[in-house]
């Protein structure tokens, strides 16, 4: 291989929305290459043997419903990818006082459930509480490709009517638990309800249920695809996504190079005219891609010295906390539900997702314990058994579990991070084991990550998988750089692909799309004699 090569596009990092944003800029005829620093491709939606003879999700875990537009381009099924859907998507518990949650995908057993465990007020808040949601999330276009959001101030001004404006503003201003208090008010009887609500209004946030700014969280986890569908398990893993865009690249005649870390972006009188990797080589393109966030695409790649006053001082600002702890078991047998829950273990479906999800205000208490720098008593946690839907993902006879725990305190000096994730993640099983008795019993392997991991492996920074936390003055126009554009940067000839974008994280790949259009659109203005022609 030569010391310099030429391209049109060079994509850096090849998580889940740069191998899009790749593989959509291929098909458009141009020389596309994808570099990953990694000896794998997918980032943190990837799959790795972690545990011996396992598939393990290194991240994300779940496959948002993709827009029409966006599923029909990247041919996810023509390269391998099949989908698992999920009968139960969750079992959400509160305390052994309270009735679990249980999350059917069928709509019509859902509300069965709800009427026959939490009565009819609680059904008919909790289908209000998402109601009230929608409108807000309409605004966000958490689904919609390609679309280039408008500030708070201009939502507001845009608003139809008074109504509508207060509803804005208090899903953008208030607190989760002014929206659940209002919805689901009865503390005893919509107890589970309440908790898992506040629960889904932290996960991707720095703050707690009852902290100003936290409604649009829960708003965000709860807005509806217009499209329909829910989120599914990808069979093999999430990592089965990459390696089906791996494939479609190659076919389409771009490339994805792996172990092949970035040095730097290149600047030629201020524009980026592309990448210089660690060895030393350089790829020369008429448009960088990042797939990284803000803070390490521009102060990790182009250097502080290049950026404006401005444009630091912006980055500086947003906020990026990891404050989670990952856990990974191998289990030699599928743990059972203890009392009072044992009806549960008739159908393992109802093992595949266990959510613990403590009172409101211990999850408050959780985050201030957080900000403290102490591991929280009652840390809210998920913990997912794919292998009950995919036995394909441990070896004969065993099963793999993935934990999350929330409210790591992830600003405690770095010296006594390791000591502090250990505790949690003890507190965290032992939280489990309060249901799951036997749980401990069946673990034969474990593997236990902070945010400091994903900061280490996947140059997220401070561990934040978002590439920028969940809240108000980081959402619709605050993840923008440059008016009317989603992706370019003040920097010419440089544009984010990533969660760092609009609409932000989860796995929908619209970053990506909505990027290598763009990217697509700028270079046909004045394309060379191999892109003529190409659509």
């Amino acid at each position: 291989m030569s010391a310099v090569e030429d391209v049109d596009v060079v994509v850096v990092g090849a998580g889940h929305n740069g191998l899009a944003a790749t593989a959509i800029l291929a098909a458009r005829g141009l020389r596309v290459l994808c570099l990953e620093k990694n000896a794998y491709a997918g980032g943190m939606a990837g799959t790795r043997e972690i545990l011996s003879g396992c598939r393990n999700d290194v991240g994300a875990s779940l496959l948002f419903p993709l827009a029409q537009g966006v599923a029909e381009e990247l041919e996810l099924a023509r390269y391998g990818v099949e989908l698992i859907d999920l009968p139960v998507m969750a079992v959400n518990l509160n305390s052994r006082d309270a009735p679990a949650a249980i999350f059917y995908s069928n709509p019509l057993r859902m509300a069965r459930y709800v009427l026959r465990h939490f009565g009819a007020r609680a059904m008919l808040g909790f289908v209000r509480l998402l109601a009230f949601c929608q409108y807000p999330a309409s605004l966000m276009d958490r689904f919609t490709p390609r679309s280039v959001p408008p500030s708070f101030e201009e939502l507001l001004a845009q608003a139809p009517s008074e109504t509508k404006r207060r509803q804005i503003e208090l899903a953008f201003t208030g607190s989760a638990m002014e929206l659940i208090d209002r919805f689901l008010p009865d503390a005893r009887r919509h107890r589970t309800l309440r908790a898992l609500a506040a629960f889904a209004a932290v996960q991707s946030t720095y703050k707690g249920p009852f902290t100003p700014g936290s409604a649009l969280c829960l708003v965000y986890t709860f807005a509806h695809n217009q499209a329909g569908g829910l989120m599914r398990r990808v069979k093999g893993g999430m990592g089965m996504l990459s390696e089906a865009l791996c494939r479609s690249v190659a076919d389409k005649g771009g490339e994805v190079r792996l172990s092949a870390p970035v040095q730097r972006v290149l600047l030629q009188n201020g524009r980026a005219m592309g990448i210089e990797l660690r060895d030393g080589r350089r790829v020369h393109a008429r448009a960088v891609l990042s797939n990284l966030d803000k803070p390490a695409t521009f102060f990790g790649l182009v250097g502080r010295e290049h950026l404006s006053p401005a444009l630091i001082e912006r980055i500086e600002r947003i906020e990026h906390r990891g404050a989670f702890v990952h856990l990974l078991f191998k289990l030699r047998r599928l743990p059972r539900f203890g009392p009072p829950f044992e009806h549960l273990n008739a159908d393992p479906r109802t093992r595949f997702n266990t959510t613990l999800v403590p009172d409101p205000e211990l999850q408050q208490a959780s985050y201030q314990a957080c900000v403290r720098g102490e591991v929280p008593e009652h840390p809210p946690a998920g913990m997912q058994i794919p292998t009950v839907m995919d036995p394909s993902l441990a070896p004969a006879g065993f099963h793999i579990a993935t934990t999350y725990g929330f409210f790591f305190p992830c600003t405690a000096p770095k010296a006594e991070r390791g000591h502090l994730r250990d505790a949690m993640a003890e507190r965290i099983l032992d939280r489990l084991s309060e249901y799951l008795p036997d749980l401990r019993d069946c673990i034969v392997e474990h593997a236990v990550f902070s945010s400091d991991h994903f900061a280490a492996m996947h140059g997220a920074t401070n561990g934040d998988f978002t590439h920028g936390l969940i809240h108000p003055e980081q959402m619709i126009g605050g993840r923008l750089l440059v008016p009317g554009s989603a992706h370019a940067t003040p920097v010419p000839g440089l544009y984010l692909c990533g969660a760092s974008c609009h609409p932000g994280p989860g796995v929908t790949f619209l970053p990506g799309y909505g990027a290598a259009y763009e990217v697509a659109e700028a270079l046909q203005t004045a394309a060379p004699e191999h892109l003529r022609g190409a659509a």
